[in-house]
């Protein structure tokens, strides 16, 4: 029975693939992490294996795997989170299409998701960490056919997936919205020609609208989930955050992994990397002290223009506080401040 970890990119997929597939002698110079929390030390491995396509899943089903192996959204559907039709349930289709599939082979498969109340821990995850260096990128797209249809979709999506910078990351992405009304919209508002000329301010007005315009279900839809696959083991980044070792163990046991490796001294250095893993919760404080304008600051949690997008869509459009900040490449850190610009 071949195993499987599905997920969306941000959540942890390679790590927790690399710690099924470690054996007991681990030593440190052989953990994956990288400075920014991610495990992509790992994608350079031979073990290391990522479904990516249909024929990706239709090789995996059709062939024994001894080792875990992960599965993410297409990439056009994934960190492009391009929505071409604008369906209400686009993601939830998608989703449920895909573990149906890997159900009906008797994949023994392990869902990792976020919800309402870890979207802001995954957001910081997928605009930053998501990225491979040019090595990654060569030993992956080397694995298929020349003209393949993945060797296409990874030469496609080579701009996004290999930037370094996540600013010019963003920017890249938010390029993919061109042909959408409230794109054409905002860019005429700021008489900007391209996405690449957008000043910082601009540019988080951009990917503000974007979450509203675009995100739909992505985040609401796995929570309807596990009641459609009992068999499934789904596992949200909350529980990896709260119960971080239970969880693991829970992966374990689903997928039949018998790791003897040292997991408590590897989530031990793994939590100290993600520095987002409370930002729901500081955000929430956040939020509520401005609805009641009570004094509250901020600046010791060097929020950076990714926290500021989703402060800026919940107060905007879910508390309808109207700021005009698209001027201001950083926005202020405290409440008396940031309501100034109402």
């Amino acid at each position: 029975m071949n195993k499987l970890i599905y997920y969306p990119t941000g959540c942890y997929g390679t790590f927790l693939q690399w710690l099924c597939n470690t054996p007991a002698e681990l030593q440190e110079q052989n953990l994956p992490f990288h400075t920014d929390g991610n495990s992509h030390g790992y994608v350079l491995s031979d073990q290391y294996k990522l479904l990516v396509t249909p024929q990706c899943y239709r090789d995996f089903v059709s062939t024994q795997y001894d080792t875990v192996v992960s599965c993410i959204w297409p990439l056009d559907h994934n960190v492009k989170m391009f929505n071409e039709k604008g369906l209400s349930n686009f993601y939830y289709n998608l989703t449920h299409g895909h573990l149906q599939y890997f159900q009906n082979y008797s994949v023994q498969v392990c869902v990792i998701y976020p919800t309402v109340t870890s979207k802001i821990w995954w957001w910081h995850n997928n605009c930053k960490k998501v990225v491979w260096s040019p090595g990654m990128y060569d030993k992956k797209i080397n694995s298929f056919a020349p003209g393949s249809e993945e060797a296409q979709i990874m030469i496609s999506s080579r701009a996004w997936l290999t930037a370094e910078d996540p600013i010019e990351r963003a920017k890249i992405q938010m390029s993919y919205y061109e042909s959408r009304a409230w794109y054409q919209r905002l860019m005429n508002k700021f008489q900007c020609d391209q996405t690449q000329n957008l000043s910082l301010g601009q540019l988080r007005t951009v990917m503000t609208q974007s979450i509203r315009y675009e995100f739909f279900d992505y985040v609401s839809h796995w929570a309807l989930l596990p009641a459609q696959f009992p068999k499934i083991r789904f596992i949200s980044l909350d529980q990896l955050r709260d119960n971080t070792t239970e969880s693991i163990q829970h992966m374990f046991d689903h997928l039949a992994v018998g790791s003897t490796a040292p997991v408590h001294n590897v989530l031990s250095k793994w939590s100290k990397l993600q520095t987002t893993m409370h930002r729901d919760q500081e955000h929430k404080e956040i939020i509520q002290a401005i609805q009641q304008e009570q004094d509250k600051d901020w600046g010791d949690l060097n929020f950076d223009i990714f926290d500021e997008v989703y402060l800026l869509h919940e107060l905007v459009y879910k508390n309808r506080l109207h700021l005009n900040v698209h001027h201001l490449d950083k926005l202020p850190t405290n409440t008396h401040d940031l309501l100034l610009l109402r």
